[in-house]
């Protein structure tokens, strides 16, 4: 008696067994590094305005002390430290808790600003900087004669 051969049978067992491995991979990739082990990120938008860059970035839980932002080579630098270290005594205990973290972005900005010019503003753990272009960066509209 002669079996048909079913062309897709093989490709269906490959399916099984990719799918497997991921489900493996995954597996295997949350018990290495938890979620909330990851390092901090701070989320933020750059804007083009025409004439300004504006760069909104999200840093709650830290103090504007804590903030250092600067210009180098075309970039914006926003870099955060939080050191927090609390003691509370009682009659019959100390309790000590420290707390570290810090965030750090580069990004490249998409004209020349005036570095002077500058300014910024943090708000309710909503950092706002405000970079004006310069003049040649600036787009300018030709007319037609």
């Amino acid at each position: 008696m002669r079996r048909l051969l079913d062309p897709f049978e093989e490709i269906r067992r490959m399916q099984d067994r990719l799918n497997r491995l991921f489900e493996e991979f995954e597996r295997f990739g949350r018990q290495i590094v938890p979620v909330e082990e990851y390092p901090a990120t701070m989320p933020l938008d750059v804007i083009d305005e025409g004439d300004k860059v504006k760069v909104v970035a999200d840093l709650p839980g830290f103090n504007k002390e804590d903030i250092q932002i600067y210009l180098e080579d075309g970039d914006l630098v926003i870099k955060a430290e939080r050191k927090e270290e609390k003691e509370e005594k009682g009659r019959d205990f100390i309790r000590q808790e420290r707390r570290y973290g810090e965030v750090y972005r580069r990004v490249t900005l998409p004209a020349e600003v005036e570095v002077e010019e500058t300014k910024a503003s943090y708000n309710n753990g909503v950092l706002e900087i405000v970079l004006p272009k310069t003049e040649k960066a600036q787009k300018k509209e030709i007319k037609i004669e």
